[in-house]
């Protein structure tokens, strides 16, 4: 018996539990320096790849690596291409050439002919494709707002293929049989040779044009439906004129879509391949050769791919002074 001295009461000794030998100790319930409850806790807390977080990590990592993979590893290595000598058909292999290449295009009077070309085709075909949808769109805009049946009607050229596209205009551009030839001839105009070395540029530009206008066309029509109409009717009880009120009114509610456009336009300009070589292949000559049919040439059918990867980065160059023009534009204010 053991006597309580503070409280007087008495009770039995409570002796210590023996231990067996091979016995697993038991867990303590104090939670003093990392041996309690809270320390359990942590040790059964599943590691950092199988929680929420970690998973919302490998949801994000996966499209990354192969991003990385499909878009990072190609570029790298095209890069690394253009900075050798490099056709397939020689036996040595690669030769490092640093910006051998480079300077060779810039020295050629071919490769800078078809830069310049290049260049010509694109103002040409996004100025008119602008100009020629913007009209059409604020036709609609007043006349048809709410014919469906029109913007149906807009997305047929784009719907079609580009080797379509090239069939149909060249059997339009026939010297002999074709259609435009054929209606020139009713009103007592002689025939064309629209795919000759005089016409061959104008004929690509014309197709370009009349398959990605519609385009341009839809986006302004959107960008005009957003547009309130208070906007206008105080423009006419203010007696502006049609260009004040397209200056000072439309252009600064369409600014933002007219510059994606822009943006979206020039940079499929600036590729085109597939109509254009259906029509001309290039031709005659080098009247109708863009970069992307010379890039074609030279990687598969002279199997320079060494100078074909140089070109290549041409087009990347131009197509970042025009996205970085137009980017700067985009930032600043609406016109007014």
């Amino acid at each position: 018996m053991t006597v309580d001295h503070e409280s007087g009461r008495t009770g039995a000794s409570v002796e210590p539990a023996s231990v067996r030998p091979g016995d697993a100790p038991r867990p303590s319930t104090s939670d003093g320096r990392g041996k309690g409850p809270a320390h359990a806790a942590a040790r059964t807390r599943p590691p950092w790849w199988r929680g929420r977080d970690g998973l919302g990590l490998l949801f994000v990592l996966a499209p990354m690596l192969f991003l990385f993979a499909v878009l990072i590893v190609p570029i790298v290595y095209n890069m690394w291409v253009s900075l050798h000598s490099w056709r397939l058909t020689d036996v040595g292999g690669p030769q490092f050439v640093g910006l051998d290449n480079y300077i060779e295009v810039l020295r050629t009077p071919r490769w800078r002919d078809t830069i310049v070309r290049t260049a010509v085709f694109v103002v040409l075909t996004v100025g008119l494709q602008v100009v020629i949808g913007f009209g059409i769109a604020m036709f609609l805009y007043k006349h048809f707002p709410r014919a469906r049946a029109l913007r149906v009607a807009l997305l047929l050229p784009m719907m079609v293929s580009e080797v379509a596209v090239g069939n149909m205009w060249r059997l339009l551009y026939n010297y002999d049989g074709g259609l435009l030839n054929w209606a020139l001839g009713l009103v007592g105009i002689d025939r064309v040779f629209w795919l000759g070395p005089d016409m061959a540029f104008a004929s690509v530009v014309l197709t370009d044009v009349w398959q990605n206008a519609p385009f341009v066309t839809l986006v302004i029509f959107a960008a005009l439906q957003t547009m309130p109409n208070e906007l206008l009717e105080a423009a006419d009880l203010d007696g502006a004129s049609g260009w004040v009120r397209i200056r000072r009114v439309i252009l600064p509610i369409v600014q933002p879509a007219l510059l994606l456009v822009l943006i979206f336009q020039t940079m499929f300009a600036i590729r085109a391949f597939g109509t254009i070589w259906i029509l001309t292949e290039g031709g005659p000559g080098t009247a109708t050769t863009l970069l992307s049919i010379d890039i074609f040439r030279v990687a598969l059918q002279s199997y320079d791919v060494g100078l074909a990867s140089t070109l290549s980065w041409f087009l990347v160059f131009i197509n970042l002074i025009v996205a970085i023009i137009y980017m700067r534009w985009l930032k600043r204010e609406p016109l007014s």
